[in-house]
């Protein structure tokens, strides 16, 4: 099922925008969830929702689209983003919240569709992808986790604690990330076909990021080390060999 919110506080186009996106194909009405906004107050309320594709009108009232695009891109930087206006030209301030696609209104009925098509794709192709939704501190607001930003992710309090790195770390540099799920759970999503690996009842690891392994212990790029459990250690060389032979026949 995809969720997609529509921001614009013309409901006419709103209709509009519904009727081009439910003749691509694949996209028919049980497998789209659509949520309507004339706001852009009233989308950052709902916005932990998790939608897999945001529409949001660059001209509105009070918050405009912009504005209410950099607040999205504090819950959610991986949120699929497309700009609505009657504007020929984007303003450059629009390229910080990076969105993926600009509609004119002045586009012709075959010219929407063809640039819904575009959308929907990027949007089916975004949503294949593994990820897991985190919460930082003490806020409710969630955000998407890809493998990449992951160094670890172990068990902390009755959660699993995720250690970033990368763009991720940089964005939350004093953040703890947390799950509401457990590590089993986590570890259905991050597997080995993502390069992870259980190297401990209390944690797995994401073999991209070790740069030194024993029978005993691993050692992650920012130095941290982490012992591997004697019950998973047959395991853990198995799947680490196999990562290894496999990055380097690439």
């Amino acid at each position: 099922m995809y969720k997609i919110a529509i921001c614009e506080d013309d409901r006419n186009y709103i209709v509009f925008l519904k009727k081009m996106l439910l003749q691509i194909e694949g996209m028919d009405e049980s497998r789209v969830s659509f949520y309507e906004f004339l706001s852009g107050e009233e989308l950052l309320f709902h916005a932990s929702l998790d939608f897999d594709l945001v529409i949001l009108d660059i001209q509105m009232s009070d918050l405009n689209g912009y504005e209410t695009a950099r607040k999205l891109r504090e819950i959610d930087r991986n949120m699929l983003l497309v700009f609505c206006t009657g504007k020929v030209e984007p303003a450059a301030e629009h390229f910080k919240v990076t969105p993926y696609r600009y509609l004119l209104k002045r586009y012709t009925d075959d010219e929407m569709l063809k640039e819904m098509a575009e959308i929907v794709d990027k949007m089916k192709e975004q949503k294949s992808y593994p990820y897991i939704l985190c919460k930082y501190s003490l806020g409710k607001d969630r955000i998407r986790v890809y493998p990449e930003s992951v160094l670890y992710i172990a068990i902390r309090y009755g959660n699993s604690q995720v250690f970033a790195c990368g763009k991720l770390k940089e964005h939350f540099p004093n953040e703890i990330l947390r799950t509401g799920i457990s590590l089993d759970a986590v570890y259905e999503v991050f597997n080995e076909s993502c390069g992870f690996v259980r190297a401990h009842n209390s944690y797995i690891v994401n073999m991209a990021y070790i740069v030194e392994a024993s029978a005993q212990s691993v050692t992650l790029t920012d130095g941290t080390k982490l012992t591997i459990a004697r019950s998973r250690s047959k395991e853990f060389q198995r799947a680490f060999a196999g990562f290894m032979a496999a990055k380097y026949k690439r």
